[in-house]
Parts: C-alpha cells; structure tokens; sequence
C-alpha cells in the first residue's frame, strides 16, 4: 500500500465519522476499504477508536464517551447504508461491530477484528488536532512554520522523506514554507493539492468550499483531473467540491490570516521549535546560542495582544534563560540547556 493511500484512508475516516463525507468521498473510502491490502491500515483506525475509549481515565466520563461513539458510527452507518441493526453492547464490541458492518458493505462478507502483526510504518506520521478556542503553532521537520487554526487538524510525518514533503489538513491552517526547490511542498485538503517550492499562505475548508490565499510567493492549485490556477500574491482560489467550478478573485491577503493574530498557544514544544514561531509571527529573529537550550519543552498560552518582550520573559523564567537584545531588534537566548 502506498504512503499516499495511507493518507488518503485516514483522511476520509475521519471526515466518515465527522458524518462531513461528501458522496464522492464516501464513495472512494468504501472502495479504498474494500481492498484487501487496505484491511490492515483500516484495522489499526478501528482499533485506535477502541484504544482512545479505553484509555479514558474517568470511569464516568468513560461511559459517556462510549454512548457518544456508538451512537455516532450507528447513526452513521444507518444513514449510508441500511444493511441492518444490531444491540448495544460494550465499545469493544461497537468497534468490531463496526469492521464488521463496513466490510459487508464493501465485500458483501464479514471482516472480524482480530489481533495480527502489524505491518512496519512507512513513515512515522504525527497529528495536530486543535479542538480548543486557540491558534497553536508547529515548526515541521524541514523548518516550515504551520499555524493551525481552532477546530482543525494537521496530518504530518515525523520527519520528511522522499522527493516531496506532504502534509493533510482539514480545517484551516497558515503556511509558511521554507524554500526547496528539490523538494516540493504539497497540502491535500479535500480534493485539492496545493503544491509550492517555499511561500506563505493560506489554506480554508469549510463544507464543500476550499480556499487558497496566497500572501508570499505563488502556489499551484490543482485537482486529481486538472490543474485549478497558479494563484499569486494577494489573490484567493475557491473550489466548490459540489460542482467542481473554481474562481481567482483579487484581494487583500491580510485580511483573511488576520485570525491566526489570536491568542498563541505553545503546548509541549521545543524552545527551538518555539523560537522559529516566534519569528515569524513577530517578524523578529530569536536566536539560540545553543544547541543544548533548544531541546528544551515547555507549555505556555500568550495573549494577542502579547508583546514579544514579555513573550521573551516569560520563556526565560520558565526555561532559566537569559536574553539580550541586538541594536537591530533581534534577542538572543542563553543558558546550560536542559537534560
């Protein structure tokens, strides 16, 4: 199975649960599903939905959680398909109930769960998912800087591999790509690709309409059919995935990244990680004088109206740094790193 496969599958999965398929994409997950090299990847989905109830640490919030998914996946396959009904049971069960009902759809048989080796990942892949009120930040392996907004999420590997750097996102996100004109950067949201070499934009999926707005640089737009534009600075491409009709239209760019302005939430990352965002979102260069320090993790949730001197305080106090300001502006942190 391909790397490409892989993502694709995980990507409808989610969008099948979050009952946000459209037909053609049910469509082309259940034919996906319905392929016996892609049983084990759909397996290792199932049975991550089972890890995810079991591990819930709260008993009571545990069964709700449980009545939550069983009805979500029984409300969603009774809609796509009404093949039959069956009891409640526990989400063991649901989950293996679900495998079930989803091969008799696609294979007119039963598929089991059952415990096998898995295959070896191609790739070791993470993902972001920002349900909270605030925009989180991420730097990607190849120093790219993702700002992901409320309500989205990100599927990206650990480190890129390959003669592309590919990443899925449902929702919306602000790129800005580091320039490699060996190794594209490709976003699949829906059934669009945004290829660039290194620029800045800005990527929106709400429902059945995509939008990319570009703020630096040029991107290509483009379908599995066809190519959709090359949209440039301070022009946005809309796709309607319904009709399949696209449009450019000119525009002030600022506007519409004005959301990832917002409060800046930092969870659990790395001092480097954390000064590449802070350049860019302050368009000031925070330097390392180490590498030691950059290793360091800390969580922590600015305000928009944060100034990046006090930003600097506070990472200093918590990480024991120091800091010094240059006569260009930029700062420059200091200390013995972390374990």
């Amino acid at each position: 199975m391909s790397t490409a496969s892989v993502f694709r599958i995980k990507y409808l999965f989610q969008k099948y649960l979050d009952a946000s398929c459209t037909t053609e994409e049910f469509n082309e997950l259940f034919e996906l599903m319905a392929k016996e090299e892609n049983l084990p990847e759909i397996e290792g989905l199932l049975e991550k939905l089972w890890a995810d109830t079991e591990m819930k640490p709260d008993a009571d919030a545990e069964v709700v959680h449980q009545e939550v998914l069983y009805n979500k996946l029984l409300e969603i396959v009774k809609k796509e398909k009404n093949v039959y009904s069956f009891q409640k049971r526990s989400s063991k069960t649901i989950i293996r109930s679900v495998a079930a009902t989803i091969a008799l759809l696609v294979c007119a048989g039963l598929y089991f769960l059952q415990k096998r080796p898995k295959p070896m990942p191609m790739q070791t892949r993470a993902i972001l998912s920002n349900p909270v009120r605030h925009v989180q930040a991420i730097r990607l392996a190849d120093g790219s800087v993702v700002t992901l907004n409320k309500n989205s999420h990100l599927d990206y590997p650990a480190k890129f591999t390959g003669k592309t750097r590919e990443v899925y996102l449902t929702g919306e996100a602000y790129f800005d790509v580091r320039h490699d004109p060996l190794h594209p950067f490709l976003v699949h949201t829906g059934q669009i690709t945004t290829r660039v070499l290194g620029t800045a934009f800005n990527i929106k999926s709400a429902g059945s309409l995509i939008q990319v707005t570009v703020t630096r640089g040029k991107v290509k737009v483009s379908t599995p059919k066809k190519t959709l534009g090359i949209v440039l600075p301070n022009h946005q491409i809309s796709y309607n995935e319904i009709n399949n009709q696209s449009s450019i239209d000119i525009l002030n760019a600022k506007t519409t990244v004005l959301w990832k302005e917002t409060d800046l939430v930092m969870d659990h990352i790395t001092l480097k990680e954390a000064a590449a965002v802070l350049t860019e979102r302050y368009g000031v260069k925070v330097i390392l004088d180490n590498e030691k320090i950059g290793s360091c993790r800390f969580s922590a949730t600015f305000l928009n109206t944060t100034g990046l001197e006090q930003v600097i305080k506070v990472l200093s106090h918590l990480n024991n740094l120091s800091y010094k300001w240059s006569k260009e502006g930029d700062v420059t942190l200091s200390g013995s790193g972390c374990e």
